[in-house]
């Protein structure tokens, strides 16, 4: 191998081969500078668990608006706890930003949501064709502006990040994107999956082409070759599962998909309950691979990610481990069922006490067997992920991440690039994305 040529690493990026030592003894290459544990999170889980249980209260006392402010506050809490090579993230954002444009989107999604409603009104006695049209035309929509959304949100969050004073930053059209990834989306629904490696790929890449850390431009070339090969786990997971589950429901003919499908759509439980009622589902079991296989796509998709991006002169390199990844999300999992039959327990015992010191016909008990059920399952499961499968993640992230010439980092200066003036809009509006 010649002296500038290049290897491919366990996580398929191009990397350059290692060189000997200098004369000083300073090493030449920058994994070998990043030895030590370049990034930590030192955040305690019960204080961001206090946090969001009281941003919980609060939003539910001022009817959510709170929740604007708590994610704020949630950010902070994160970012100020997460330390790369000796100095914490900042996060810039307010709750207002977040309210303001949270407020914009809604003037411009109730139009929308306004003509879907008027047009099903309209073909209510219209054939069934013209139903299905409305339902897929609506969810394109839908889909368009929620990649609109990813690409405003991602762009609020960058500019509102900072590290040693220096302000991340993301341009490009969130109109574009939206193009990209809806024609990516087409294309791997077209090839039933086959293409998801490539829309990742692409998408991800317009990010980092318009993305920048300062002065630094940022680069993401993933190969979407070498994700494919991987991502034929997870298909031929589902198809085995899908085969088996068709094998032992050889009389249930497409028809009966469909109108399954039109009980979905329709929120008609009765008939979806008799539906799947003449339906095998012990076979359903041959589709436990496929999260499996799921989980661990995504962990080898993020090493190789990591292993591809490159800031400047700065590039990185993770061992997040699989083993990490499924345990973790197992313990989510029991946790979230124990959380929720936990609450389930408690209500009933609430709900008891209340009949025997109001009566069952009292109004106060009809609104609290509403309210309180939906406002605790609504918000838990989004607790129970960030404190148990978020956080650790980020925690493991960061102490497998190496990083290469991070002296190149120090010599990043600011950017006079614009940001935006208001939050993640469209993104809040549609509920798209995390804490």
């Amino acid at each position: 191998m010649s002296a500038g040529s290049s290897v491919v690493s366990d996580t398929g990026a191009a990397v350059a081969p290692e060189r000997p030592a200098m004369a000083d003894g300073t090493p030449a290459t920058a994994l070998q500078d990043a030895r030590q544990p370049a990034a930590r999170f030192e955040g305690k889980l019960g204080d961001l668990g206090w946090l969001l249980l009281c941003n919980w209260l609060y939003s539910v006392l001022t009817l959510g608006i709170y929740r604007f402010w708590g994610r704020t506050h949630a950010r902070r809490f994160v970012w100020r706890h997460t330390v790369l090579l000796g100095d914490t993230l900042e996060y810039l954002g307010t709750g207002r930003e977040l309210f303001v444009g949270f407020l914009i989107a809604v003037a411009v999604l109730l139009p929308v949501f306004a003509v879907y409603t008027l047009l099903q009104f309209v073909l209510e006695d219209a054939p069934r064709s013209a139903f299905w049209l409305l339902e897929a035309l609506y969810f394109l929509v839908l889909l368009f502006l929620i990649q609109i959304a990813i690409h405003r949100m991602r762009r609020y969050r960058l500019t509102r990040t900072a590290w040693r004073g220096v302000r991340f930053g993301l341009g490009g059209s969130s109109l574009r994107y939206a193009c990209i990834s809806f024609a990516y989306g087409l294309l791997t629904v077209a090839t039933f999956g086959l293409a998801y490696p490539w829309m990742r790929a692409a998408t991800l890449g317009y990010f980092a082409r318009c993305a920048n850390f300062g002065a630094a431009e940022i680069a993401l070339a993933p190969n979407a070759g070498w994700l494919f090969r991987r991502w034929l786990a997870v298909i031929a997971s589902l198809i085995a599962g899908v085969g088996v589950f068709t094998a032992f429901n050889t009389t249930f003919n497409p028809e009966e998909l469909w109108s399954i499908l039109s009980f979905i759509a329709q929120a008609n439980t009765v008939n979806l309950v008799l539906a799947f009622d003449r339906l095998a589902l012990s076979p359903l079991a041959a589709l436990a691979p496929v999260p499996l296989a799921w989980v661990w796509y995504r962990t080898v998709e993020f090493r190789h990610l990591i292993a591809c991006l490159r800031i400047g002169d700065t590039e990185f390199r993770s061992s997040f481990r699989v083993r990490f990844a499924f345990s973790q999300v197992a313990i989510f999992l029991v946790l979230l069922v124990m959380g929720i039959g936990l609450l389930i327990l408690v209500f009933l015992l609430f709900m008891m006490f209340i009949g025997v010191a109001f009566g069952t016909n009292s109004i106060f008990l009809n609104v609290v067997i509403i309210l309180i059920p939906v406002l605790m399952l609504l918000f838990l499961p989004g607790i129970v992920k960030t404190l148990y499968l978020d956080i650790p993640m980020l925690e493991h992230a960061c102490e497998t991440l190496e990083i290469s010439n991070a002296r190149a980092l120090e010599e990043v200066v600011q950017s006079s690039a614009a940001v935006p003036s208001y939050g993640e809009g469209t993104a809040e509006a549609l509920d798209v994305g995390g804490f």
